[in-house]
Protein backbone atom coordinates (compact mmCIF):
# COMPACT_ATOMS: atom_id res chain seq x y z
CA UNK A 1 0.00 0.00 0.00
CA UNK A 2 1.49 3.28 -1.07
CA UNK A 3 1.13 6.48 0.93
CA UNK A 4 0.44 9.71 -0.88
CA UNK A 5 2.27 12.87 0.01
CA UNK A 6 -0.99 14.51 1.12
CA UNK A 7 -1.83 11.62 3.46
CA UNK A 8 1.72 11.65 4.88
CA UNK A 9 1.60 15.42 5.58
CA UNK A 10 -1.83 15.12 7.23
CA UNK A 11 -0.65 12.29 9.46
CA UNK A 12 2.53 14.19 10.34
CA UNK A 13 0.56 17.32 11.27
CA UNK A 14 -1.73 15.34 13.59
CA UNK A 15 1.19 13.53 15.16
CA UNK A 16 3.02 16.81 15.78
CA UNK A 17 -0.10 18.39 17.27
CA UNK A 18 -0.66 15.55 19.73
CA UNK A 19 3.01 15.31 20.59
CA UNK A 20 3.12 19.04 21.43
CA UNK A 21 0.29 18.90 23.98
CA UNK A 22 2.20 17.02 26.71
CA UNK A 23 5.37 18.97 25.89
CA UNK A 24 3.57 22.29 26.40
CA UNK A 25 2.22 21.10 29.74
CA UNK A 26 5.67 19.88 30.79
CA UNK A 27 7.31 23.17 29.79
CA UNK A 28 4.71 25.18 31.70
CA UNK A 29 5.29 23.13 34.85
CA UNK A 30 9.06 23.48 34.49
CA UNK A 31 8.79 27.25 34.01
CA UNK A 32 6.55 27.61 37.04
CA UNK A 33 8.85 25.47 39.18
CA UNK A 34 11.97 27.39 38.14
CA UNK A 35 10.81 30.97 37.67
CA UNK A 36 7.62 31.64 39.66
CA UNK A 37 8.55 32.21 43.26
CA UNK A 38 6.19 31.54 46.11
CA UNK A 39 6.19 34.65 48.35
CA UNK A 40 6.09 32.36 51.39
CA UNK A 41 9.47 30.94 50.31
CA UNK A 42 11.05 34.41 50.14
CA UNK A 43 12.29 35.14 53.66
CA UNK A 44 13.40 38.65 52.65
CA UNK A 45 9.79 39.71 52.00
CA UNK A 46 9.09 39.30 55.72
CA UNK A 47 11.97 41.52 56.91
CA UNK A 48 11.60 45.24 57.50
CA UNK A 49 14.19 47.92 58.16
CA UNK A 50 13.64 47.39 61.89
CA UNK A 51 14.40 43.68 61.49
CA UNK A 52 17.82 44.41 60.00
CA UNK A 53 18.54 47.16 62.56
CA UNK A 54 18.24 44.57 65.31
CA UNK A 55 21.03 42.57 63.62
CA UNK A 56 23.55 45.40 63.15
CA UNK A 57 27.14 44.22 63.67
CA UNK A 58 26.14 40.59 63.17
CA UNK A 59 27.82 38.27 60.68
CA UNK A 60 26.27 37.00 57.47
CA UNK A 61 27.72 34.30 55.24
CA UNK A 62 27.86 35.44 51.63
CA UNK A 63 27.99 32.61 49.08
CA UNK A 64 30.37 33.57 46.23
CA UNK A 65 31.86 31.43 43.47
CA UNK A 66 35.19 31.55 45.31
CA UNK A 67 33.60 30.24 48.52
CA UNK A 68 31.87 31.63 51.57
CA UNK A 69 32.81 35.16 52.64
CA UNK A 70 31.85 36.38 56.09
CA UNK A 71 30.48 39.93 56.00
CA UNK A 72 29.20 42.13 58.81
CA UNK A 73 26.09 44.31 58.57
CA UNK A 74 27.56 47.70 59.52
CA UNK A 75 24.78 50.13 58.61
CA UNK A 76 21.07 50.28 57.85
CA UNK A 77 20.25 53.56 56.13
CA UNK A 78 17.09 55.46 55.23
CA UNK A 79 16.24 56.16 51.59
CA UNK A 80 13.28 58.11 50.21
CA UNK A 81 10.44 55.82 49.16
CA UNK A 82 6.81 55.92 48.15
CA UNK A 83 4.23 56.80 50.78
CA UNK A 84 3.19 53.69 52.62
CA UNK A 85 6.16 51.81 51.18
CA UNK A 86 9.58 51.16 52.61
CA UNK A 87 13.01 51.99 51.21
CA UNK A 88 16.34 51.44 52.98
CA UNK A 89 19.91 50.37 52.34
CA UNK A 90 22.09 47.71 53.92
CA UNK A 91 25.86 48.24 54.13
CA UNK A 92 28.03 45.14 54.57
CA UNK A 93 31.82 44.90 55.17
CA UNK A 94 34.02 41.87 54.88
CA UNK A 95 36.44 39.88 52.80
CA UNK A 96 39.68 41.09 51.31
CA UNK A 97 39.02 40.23 47.65
CA UNK A 98 36.41 42.36 45.84
CA UNK A 99 33.35 40.62 44.43
CA UNK A 100 31.51 41.75 41.30
CA UNK A 101 28.07 43.30 41.44
CA UNK A 102 25.48 40.54 41.43
CA UNK A 103 22.89 38.56 43.32
CA UNK A 104 24.31 36.57 46.18
CA UNK A 105 22.79 34.21 48.70
CA UNK A 106 23.26 35.35 52.29
CA UNK A 107 22.86 33.13 55.34
CA UNK A 108 22.30 34.39 58.87
CA UNK A 109 21.87 32.34 62.03
CA UNK A 110 18.58 34.05 62.99
CA UNK A 111 17.27 35.35 59.65
CA UNK A 112 17.91 32.27 57.52
CA UNK A 113 18.80 32.33 53.81
CA UNK A 114 17.83 34.94 51.23
CA UNK A 115 19.23 36.54 48.08
CA UNK A 116 20.29 40.16 47.66
CA UNK A 117 21.67 42.21 44.79
CA UNK A 118 24.95 43.55 46.18
CA UNK A 119 26.87 46.46 44.69
CA UNK A 120 30.56 46.92 45.61
CA UNK A 121 31.26 50.16 47.49
CA UNK A 122 35.05 49.85 47.79
CA UNK A 123 37.40 48.88 50.60
CA UNK A 124 37.73 50.66 53.92
CA UNK A 125 41.06 51.83 55.37
CA UNK A 126 41.79 48.28 56.58
CA UNK A 127 41.14 46.71 53.17
CA UNK A 128 37.78 45.14 54.05
CA UNK A 129 35.49 45.23 51.03
CA UNK A 130 32.14 47.02 51.21
CA UNK A 131 28.82 46.07 49.60
CA UNK A 132 25.48 47.88 49.49
CA UNK A 133 22.00 46.42 48.99
CA UNK A 134 18.92 48.57 48.43
CA UNK A 135 15.47 47.38 49.50
CA UNK A 136 12.63 49.34 47.88
CA UNK A 137 9.09 48.16 48.51
CA UNK A 138 5.91 49.70 47.18
CA UNK A 139 2.85 49.95 49.36
CA UNK A 140 0.06 47.55 48.46
CA UNK A 141 -2.01 50.42 47.03
CA UNK A 142 0.91 51.64 44.88
CA UNK A 143 1.50 48.13 43.60
CA UNK A 144 -2.14 47.85 42.53
CA UNK A 145 -2.03 51.24 40.80
CA UNK A 146 1.12 50.43 38.82
CA UNK A 147 0.34 47.81 36.20
CA UNK A 148 3.14 45.45 35.21
CA UNK A 149 5.18 46.41 32.15
CA UNK A 150 3.82 45.22 28.83
CA UNK A 151 5.88 43.19 26.41
CA UNK A 152 6.53 45.06 23.17
CA UNK A 153 5.75 42.93 20.15
CA UNK A 154 7.50 43.62 16.88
Amino acid sequence: MSTSRRRFLKASAFAAMFAAVPLTDTLAKTWKANYVEDPQDDALSNYSKATFESYLQSIFQLHATSGIVEVTLVEVGDLPGSSGGECFSLQFRGGSQPLKQGSYQLDHAALGSFSLLLVPSGPDSNGAQGYVATINRLSYADALNNPPPQRIRH
